[in-house]
């Protein structure tokens, strides 16, 4: 196995569905560590393996940015453009 995927692997451990809800409520509580995105405005939390929780944009036309124009509280765990996982109002699905 090359060594970015042996990487890849550890740190996809490291996104349990506990530790990707503690930064659901960190993004939308407010914590520490909650960064924005200069060009959109989302916020988002750095995660292990270099993945990202990102809000969703209540401003796109998908059913998710329409749960989240509706006040829902909708992110996304991604990294490099791929999506890891979903939570909706602290429920995570983690995705294939």
């Amino acid at each position: 196995m090359p060594e970015r995927n042996k990487n890849a692997d550890e740190a996809d451990h490291d996104l349990t569905p506990g530790r990707i809800l503690v930064a659901f409520e960190k993004l939308f509580g407010g914590g520490r560590g909650v960064q924005k995105f200069a060009r959109s405005g989302l916020r988002y939390v750095k995660l292990a393996g270099g993945a990202l929780l990102v809000e969703q944009n209540p401003k796109k036309k998908s059913e998710w940015a329409q749960l989240a124009a509706q006040g829902r509280r909708v992110a996304w765990v991604m990294r490099d453009g791929e999506y890891l996982a979903r939570v909706v109002d602290g429920e995570v699905v983690m995705l294939d």
